[in-house]
């Protein structure tokens, strides 16, 4: 230890000989401190009201208003009147779009709020039942500041929160108001519900009312398709009969000549011939044969007698036929025949000498036969003539019936075609009856449910509750409504400025630079000749130098933590272990680079470079670790920033547990681990060392 001090005595003697060297390396203890200080100040309170207020934010409306019931609602005018009392940012008011958008685009501003016209139209469009959601344009140049957006961003929720506070407590006034309206006109909340829920249970009652009607028209619908069904069936059964019909009628109209001869008078004068014919034939035979006429005169001319008597009675009742008023000529010859028939019954009465006269009695016979044929054939002249004009006529008749028919076919093809077009539209009609059955049912049923619903919260102790709050304290309902969620904050930890958090960062970073400009500027090797003059080994060089490098570092941690605790006036809830920490996170620094510096030369200052870069870029001073690259996060555990950051923040927010010393124990365990890694390095490199020291001195600059 004695060759040690020997080895500081000398270096205390040396610097304390010369006026620069002493200024040196008072510079070397002030400068580092500067560094925290300034940074510490500079970052105090850039979140607060006094720094945002400077940075320039543009406002313009365009929003053109609106009339609600008589009133002139302009939400854009609000937003603006709001904002004039708001002291967050520092806004600009403009007259135009124009303007806000040039100063943000030029850097004049950092961002700015644009009103559109439409905004209060849009803020009542609920009113109008087309729901639209208001939108303010926002606009921020990101270019002039990486940090400026972070902090405009509190422009955009100052505004929106303005402008939901103003809507819903203009909303709960509205309310408030109401109730007092209501409250004169003598109605009470009470009232009101239930007044309302016996209006929803009529609604209810109608809707199910009406979808009654609708059932009932569906009924009707479905019996008046099944009607039209069976009339189409009908029609086409009644054009089967027409056709039918006008088939049978021209079958009728081909049939009526060939009956025409067929009459009942004919045939009744064809049955008399036919009678007297076999009389003539009796008479023929009896002539034929003697014994036959002995028989004939005793017993068949009686017999004769009988049967003229018959046909005489026969065509006395064809003659008394009203049908041959029409035909004279007929009833004529009929008549002559009847004479002829009585004049030959009288002569058979009288009994002549037949036997002499039996020519004469035939002869008889013969002309009242021909008397008849001759009525026969008068009568079927007029039968066939009056049957062939009525047949003309009816074939006409017939022919126009046939031309009616088919046009009644036509029609009922027609009314066929109607029909199925009605069953069509009576099958559409079925669905959209089906579908507002529907519907009246779910709003009978939603209607109903929502009477209940109502009426249980009309009878609900929070129901009265509330209205005895409306009554009682309106002008605190509208408070609560414009702000009914209090977001109630309980710091941990409380930091009172940003600068006081950002502090750890910059205090390592200044002792950091400090130890490092301690290391390039002061020389950590003894020259050859004073170490053989002193008598001291390697180790023994070390740690008899390192004794002024660690006076330096520790001036330098006690003047960085003094002036951030008195002259910036940092918040530390312990200032002796604040200062304790500077102490041992410069202690750490300065063994760090001078062991590198010591065993590795050049190579080591620049690995102190690299060292530095890599905390100051990932050792979470500004954000958090679990944000930045994997890289920094897999470091992070090796950092010394990282410990003595956590140091120095225990003793300015509040000690956790043991945090404090388990970080100090951390850093003075890195101390030793670079002591011996100096150590054991340096004899290795030496002719490495000595190498690039030649190479440099060769080039004449460095």
């Amino acid at each position: 230890m004695r060759k040690v001090f020997s080895v500081f005595r000398s270096d205390w003697r040396r610097l304390t000989a010369s006026v620069v060297t002493v200024v040196v390396i008072i510079g070397l203890c002030l400068v580092p401190c500067l560094y925290a200080w300034f940074n510490i100040f500079s970052n105090w309170d850039p979140y607060g009201t006094s720094a945002t207020s400077n940075i320039h934010i543009a406002v313009a409306s365009e929003d053109e208003g609106r009339d609600i019931l008589g009133v002139k609602l302009n939400i854009g005018d609000m937003v603006i009147d709001a904002l004039h009392s708001n002291d967050q940012m520092g806004w600009q008011f403009l007259d135009t779009r124009e303007e806000a958008l040039a100063g943000v685009e030029s850097g004049e501003y950092y961002a700015a709020l644009i009103m559109p016209t439409d905004l209060t139209s849009d803020f009542v469009s609920i009113l109008e039942g087309d729901l639209r959601h208001p939108q303010i344009q926002y606009y921020e140049n990101e270019k002039k500041n990486a940090i400026a957006p972070k902090i405009t961003s509190k422009a955009k929720t100052a505004v929106q929160e303005e402008i939901n506070s103003t809507v819903i407590e203009t909303v709960a006034n509205a309310v408030t108001t109401a109730n007092s309206v209501f409250n004169a006109l003598g109605l009470d909340a009470q009232d009101v519900a239930q007044r309302l829920t016996v209006h929803l249970e009529d609604a209810s009652a109608s809707m199910a009312q009406l979808s009654a009607t609708l059932q009932s028209l569906q009924s009707l619908s479905d019996q008046a398709g099944n009607l039209i069904g069976c009339a189409g069936i009908v029609i086409d059964d009644v054009g089967n009969v027409l056709q039918s019909g006008q088939s049978t009628i021209g079958s009728a109209s081909q049939l009526l000549p060939e009956n025409a001869e067929l009459t009942e008078v004919i045939d009744a004068l064809d049955r008399v011939d036919q009678q007297l014919d076999r009389v003539q034939q009796s008479i023929d035979k009896a002539l034929s044969d003697a014994a036959k006429w002995h028989e004939f005169l005793t017993g068949g001319l009686d017999q004769v007698d009988k049967q003229l008597a018959a046909q005489q009675e026969k065509l006395e009742e064809l003659a008394a036929n009203p049908i041959l008023d029409k035909f004279p000529e007929v009833r004529s010859a009929l008549q002559s025949a009847i004479d002829r028939i009585a004049d030959l019954r009288q002569k058979i009465e009288e009994r002549p000498d037949w036997e002499n006269a039996v020519e004469e009695l035939d002869g008889e016979v013969s002309r009242i036969r021909e008397n008849l044929r001759m009525a026969v054939l008068r009568a079927n002249d007029s039968v066939n003539s009056a049957l062939n004009k009525m047949t003309a006529n009816a074939r006409e008749d017939l022919s126009k019936l046939s031309s009616v028919l088919g046009t009644g076919r036509q029609e009922l093809s027609g009314l066929q075609n109607t029909l199925s077009g009605y069953q069509a539209a009576l099958g559409q009609t079925q669905n959209t009856l089906s579908a507002a059955v529907n519907l009246t049912n779910t709003l009978s049923t939603g209607l109903e449910r929502l009477a209940g619903d109502v009426k249980s919260f009309s009878e609900s102790e929070a129901f009265r509750q509330f209205s005895d709050v409306l009554e009682n304290n309106p002008d605190g309902m509208a408070d609560y409504l414009s702000s009914p969620v209090e977001l109630k904050t309980e710091k941990v930890y409380e930091i009172s400025t940003y600068g006081s958090a950002m502090a750890p960062y910059y205090i390592m970073l200044a002792l950091f630079v400090g130890s490092l400009l301690t290391a390039t500027m002061v020389k950590v090797q003894l020259r050859p000749a004073r170490a053989a003059m002193l008598g001291v080994n390697a180790t023994q060089r070390y740690f008899g130098r390192f004794i002024l490098f660690f006076l330096i570092g520790q001036i330098q941690a006690l003047v960085t933590g003094l002036g951030c605790l008195y002259y910036i006036g940092m918040q530390c809830v312990s200032p002796g272990r604040f200062l304790l920490a500077c102490c041992v996170c410069s202690l750490n620094f300065c063994v760090m680079n001078y062991s590198l510096v010591y065993a590795l030369d050049n190579i080591g200052m620049a690995l102190s470079v690299i060292i530095m870069v890599l905390q100051v870029a990932g050792s979470g001073g500004t954000y958090p670790i679990d944000v930045v690259p994997q890289l920094f996060q897999t470091l992070y555990p090796i950092m010394p920033f990282h410990y003595g950051m956590d140091m120095i923040r225990e003793t300015i927010g509040g000690a956790y547990g043991t945090t404090y010393w388990k970080c100090m124990g951390i850093l003075l365990g890195m101390c030793v681990l670079f002591m011996v890694l100096g150590l054991l390095l340096y004899y290795p490199a030496r002719r490495l060392n000595a190498a690039i020291a030649r190479s440099k001195e060769a080039t004449g600059i460095m």
